[in-house]
């Protein structure tokens, strides 16, 4: 299986928490796009919008009311956890993917999700699948992203996907075996 380049973007792909300062061209942000629209889904429903994020002074603000959401409702641990990670929820990205869904459609922009970081891999690109961000979509927020990322009527934070070109390696990951059943 050496030589099936899915496989091995499968493989090699890691979650990057750190990117460098250079853009995407129009080109590869298109090429993203179409393989996240050419995605399955139930029945071919196609229950998702993409938003493509690449205002920085955006992102930023996103990120900021992302941390503060977790100051003020006084959740230590997440506090702790992102103090960890320099306060980035995007990590410094040039693009990130907002795909919002029909609510109940966790599952088919999951796929989506996956097929953006699989062909960002094969492209020489890094990215980083977020779910964290749903905590700004919050009543509190009255709205103000599903406003400001253009997010179709009746549609939900579904996922996002950080992409760019990493600027660290990321963690290993190891298979483990003991997660699988066999039934004969």
């Amino acid at each position: 299986m050496e030589n099936n380049s899915v496989l091995q973007a499968i493989h090699s792909r890691r979650s990057i928490r750190k990117y460098k300062d250079k853009a995407l061209s129009q080109e590869q942000i298109k090429a993203l796009l179409d393989a996240a629209l050419i995605s399955p889904s139930a029945m071919n429903r196609q229950p998702w919008h993409i938003t493509v994020l690449t205002n920085k002074s955006i992102i930023l603000e996103w990120e900021k009311e992302i941390v503060q959401y977790f100051v003020d409702t006084k959740n230590e641990k997440m506090v702790e956890h992102n103090k960890a990670r320099g306060n980035k929820i995007f990590y410094d990205a040039p693009v990130v993917f907002v795909i919002s869904m029909e609510d109940g459609k966790g599952i088919d922009v999951g796929i989506m999700a996956q097929s953006i970081a699989l062909a960002a891999k094969g492209m020489g690109i890094d990215s980083v699948i977020l779910g964290l961000p749903r905590v700004s979509f919050d009543p509190k927020y009255e709205g103000k992203w599903y406003k400001t990322l253009k997010f179709p009527e009746n549609h939900v934070y579904g996922i996002s996907v950080a992409v760019g070109y990493g600027d660290e390696p990321g963690r290993q990951r190891e298979i483990d075996m003991s997660k699988v059943s066999y039934v004969d």
